[in-house]
């Protein structure tokens, strides 16, 4: 094995290498097979310089990989660009998730529980009913769940022959029915916009999967041929979301469970093959497990929403600030009315977190510093199409697989913390005490003029020349496109 001091040189020769990768997804997807086939001899060509056989072995495997998949398509005339755009997704995760499969650990089993949809209708006449009908084709039986406020109702649709289970909110929302969670919660989970989904199998099931309504961007694969649950909660980013719901009923997790009777919520997600493009979301410091600034994010965000009430931090957290990931939630929430209020809860949950600096004395001068130092986040950059998607995940495997050869050759990640007596000593972070201003109209003026101010660095950022290794390697817009879950 190699020494972690000898990786350097060559991790920073191969991150240059595969940073071309997002530059020909960038391109017409009529160029793809080819330009990508043409990198990637011309890398294995390169490889042959590389003095340590392991890394030669490492990257020749998957190389080869590569092209036997490109092979198999690139001859392939006369397909629409969007069944071109679906094959790209597609081979690009079935590589990540072989790659990431000798990296996923076995975990501790985690208490599991199934309740038939019968069961589950049955138990709360009140709140749910069901029907069966058919949506483009496919059969359905269609879930109707009652507001627990008033009398609207919104439609899940299960597909009754095709190996897809709903995920997200209106999973959560059928578990906290069965648990009576907290009335505020459920009623925050209304309405659901979209459905996000994982299945099993491969082209039936998406096409099943989107003629129900599903946007490709909301298809998870399994990556077996059926639903291996406790697998699934293993690559949840919190014990909230290991829920999924099918035709055949409910699959939840004890701690899913007890998180939707408190409202309490922590990060848990382990390293999953299928979900190793996304990254991680904890990691360990000193032999502490912590939250990365991506799962404090995710953290604010259900409180903030009320689809949580609280969760545990460690002042050791405090040490990574959640900059770019503050700009992330504003823009998410700057269409929606309630943009004020959530602005003002996001303070009131950082300033418990340490996460306010001396001298901020409100959201919009912690949301000014994080774009100075982040000014190459784009508030009206959008993904809108399957293109987008696949462009998005050429990135995010760039840098899976950096960081699984990191990994590989014990590439040490040696961050230093200012620890303190008790920075190990978790806090409840909620919304207890929280007072809303009611003055909104000078919210959403202040809310203008930080827009106008970040729009003209951003056009200024944007006129500076990077290369393509810098725009992944330099830059965190890769973990700000899409939130899943």
């Amino acid at each position: 094995m190699i020494q972690a001091n000898e990786v350097q040189p060559t991790r920073l020769r191969i991150r240059h290498e595969i940073a071309e990768f997002p530059l020909i997804i960038e391109q017409n997807p009529n160029t793809w097979w080819r330009s990508t086939a043409k990198m990637l001899i011309g890398f294995r060509h390169r490889l042959e310089a590389e003095p340590d056989f392991e890394v030669r072995e490492y990257f020749n495997e998957y190389i080869g990989q590569s092209l036997d998949i490109l092979r198999r398509v690139i001859n392939l005339i006369d397909i629409p660009e969007e069944k071109i755009i679906r094959l790209a997704e597609r081979m690009i995760m079935d590589l990540s998730m072989e790659m990431a499969s000798w990296f996923e650990q076995e975990n501790l089993p985690t208490e599991t529980h199934f309740l038939p949809l019968s069961e589950l209708v049955k138990s709360k006449p009140d709140r749910l009913r069901i029907e069966e009908r058919k949506i483009n084709s496919v059969a359905c039986l269609i879930l109707q769940v009652k507001h627990p406020a008033n009398d609207s109702w919104q439609e899940i649709p299960l597909p009754t022959n095709h190996r897809i289970w709903h995920k997200g909110g209106p999973a959560r929302t059928i578990l906290e029915i069965v648990a009576n969670a907290p009335l505020s919660m459920q009623q925050n989970e209304f309405p659901w916009h979209d459905f996000d989904v994982v299945i099993a199998g491969h082209d039936g099931e998406t096409n099943a999967a989107i003629a129900i309504g599903v946007d490709p961007d909301g298809i998870e694969h399994m990556g077996e041929e059926n639903l291996n649950f406790e697998r699934y909660c293993h690559g949840r980013d919190t014990q909230q979301n290991q829920v999924c719901l099918g035709a055949e009923g409910l699959y939840y997790s004890q701690p899913a469970l007890m998180s939707a009777i408190t409202g309490h919520v922590n990060i848990v997600g382990e390293y999953v093959a299928n979900k190793a493009i996304y990254g991680i979301d904890r990691m360990t410091i000193h032999g502490i497990g912590l939250a990365k600034q991506r799962g404090l994010m995710r953290l604010v965000k259900a409180v903030t929403e009320g689809k949580a009430l609280s969760f545990d931090y460690l002042p050791l957290n405090s040490n990574f600030d959640m900059g770019v990931y503050v700009l992330f939630l504003a823009k998410r929430w700057s269409a929606n009315e309630k943009l004020p209020k959530r602005l003002q809860k996001m303070y009131y949950l950082l300033q418990q977190m340490g996460q306010v600096r001396e001298g901020e004395n409100d959201i919009f001068q912690v949301l000014e510093r994080a774009h100075l130092e982040n000014p190459f986040f784009d508030f009206d950059s959008e993904v809108r199409f399957p293109i987008d998607v696949v462009r998005w995940k050429s990135r995010k495997i760039v840098k899976q697989i950096d960081r699984e050869f990191a990994w590989k050759f014990g590439f040490p990640t040696v961050l230093d913390v200012q620890r303190d007596p008790g920075d190990d000593i978790p806090s409840r972070i909620s919304l207890d005490g929280f007072n809303p201003s009611p003055d909104e109209t000078d919210f959403i003026e202040k809310w203008k003029i930080f827009i106008n101010r970040s729009r003209s660095r951003t056009a200024k950022q944007k006129r500076i020349d990077t290369t393509p290794y810098d725009r992944i390697f330099g830059e965190n817009l890769d973990d700000l496109i899409l939130l899943e879950e």
